[in-house]
């Protein structure tokens, strides 16, 4: 009956992306390539009342009677797939149609996490105490999370081939939560699979939106048994979100932006769709590659971004750089940029620990009404005159 209802879904949900390609589902049929796929949704008229899901594309969480399913879209890669997990307390009853889902007990008490990252959805819900293997703690802003490393209260398990399968079995952990990339096989995947631990992951870096990435702390929510709080918080925040992005809507002055640095003679800028993308739009800017269909990155020669972007009005994220020399030391042609002379490059490294963590990364995925507001102030600084960069920094 279910893999009925999926196949139904599929086919409104093409129906739906060629007659509203302005809306939100839009971005649920993009994908680097700019070629369409066929993303389940559930989100009917039947069920609308009953999904968590408002901004993102990537997963969708359904609560039914006394369980939640969650339904991950991997769109990724050339093919796209779904996995279904059906979310229940232990004595739960699951209704026939779900018994062929992964199953995962809630609310889940050992958690190792393979990407720092994620930190921040376990901090917005109140269960870090969750987290008990992390894969490598120099990347981690939260200093307590950090200290806890240091003290040998949360361990560190490794990742890929260093992933000591023996720690997480002795740790008794419950879930592994890790992050996929494109056309990378996950090994991780493959050797939790043989050790009967289960394991979600997450996509949350292709979402068009920050309210969409910021959206994946509902995951966690449901896993930690604290939803209904966590749908409040979100929503708070999504609405200043909009209120803010409510400023710059009908401006008609948007300064050009060009973005990252050049990597061994490649260049990847955020792709059109992407959240990166949108951000800025919000935010009252031109991305310059705003006409791309992608939502991931996008793969450029050094010659192209140099001869579109060489007049851009202003340079955001120039790669892990604190200075205009560190930008400079990538290439020396680089100094010819627009924003170089008239020192409109910021960058997003204003909250860095050990040299090596970055909020940003972290607590910024549940802050984008704070990263919004900081690119408002960079952009249209007469906006917010008052507004104090939390996350972004001006680099001479």
């Amino acid at each position: 009956m279910y893999d009925h209802f999926l196949a139904l879904r599929r086919t409104q949900i093409i129906f739906a992306c060629l007659l509203l390609p302005g809306a939100l589902l839009f971005h649920a049929c993009q994908v680097d390539s700019g070629k369409q796929k066929n993303i389940t949704t559930f989100r009917d008229s039947a069920e609308i009342a009953l999904s968590s899901v408002n901004h993102a594309d990537g997963f969708d969480l359904v609560t039914e009677d006394n369980f939640h399913l969650l339904h991950i879209f991997s769109h990724y890669n050339d093919t796209a797939d779904t996995t279904s997990y059906v979310l229940a307390g232990e004595n739960v009853a699951i209704p026939h149609d779900f018994t062929g889902y992964t199953s995962i007990k809630i609310p889940v008490d050992k958690i190792a996490l393979l990407h720092s990252s994620y930190i921040s959805y376990f901090d917005f819900c109140g269960t870090t105490d969750r987290i008990k293997a992390i894969s490598e703690a120099k990347y981690i802003y939260n200093e307590e999370i950090y200290e806890s490393v240091q003290k040998g209260n949360l361990r560190e398990v490794g990742f890929g081939d260093g992933l000591d399968k023996e720690q997480l079995l002795a740790l008794g952990i419950d879930l592994v939560v890790t992050v996929g990339w494109p056309n990378v096989p996950n090994k991780d995947q493959q050797r939790l699979e043989e050790l009967g631990v289960p394991l979600l992951i997450f996509s949350d870096w292709q979402e068009g939106t920050l309210l969409g990435r910021m959206e994946w702390v509902k995951v966690v929510a449901a896993l930690t048994g604290n939803l209904g709080m966590v749908n409040v918080k979100y929503d708070k925040i999504a609405g200043v979100y909009d209120s803010l992005r409510q400023l710059t809507h009908d401006l008609d002055d948007r300064p050009s932006i060009v973005c990252n640095l050049p990597y061994r003679g490649s260049w990847y800028v955020p792709g059109g769709n992407s959240y990166v993308s949108n951000l800025l739009q919000d935010a009252g800017g031109h991305y310059l590659w705003n006409d791309d269909k992608g939502t991931g990155g996008l793969q450029l020669d050094f010659e192209t971004v140099f001869a579109r972007g060489l007049q851009a009005d202003y340079w955001i994220n120039p790669g892990f750089s604190f200075t205009i020399e560190d930008i400079l030391d990538k290439d020396e042609r680089l100094k010819d940029f627009s924003a170089i002379h008239s020192g409109k490059v910021y960058n997003s490294v204003n909250k860095i620990s050990r040299n090596q963590a970055n909020d940003y990364w972290e607590s910024g995925i549940t802050n984008p009404h704070l990263i919004l507001a900081d690119l408002i102030h960079i952009l249209h600084p007469e906006l917010l005159p008052e507004h104090q960069l939390v996350y972004y920094k001006q680099l001479f």
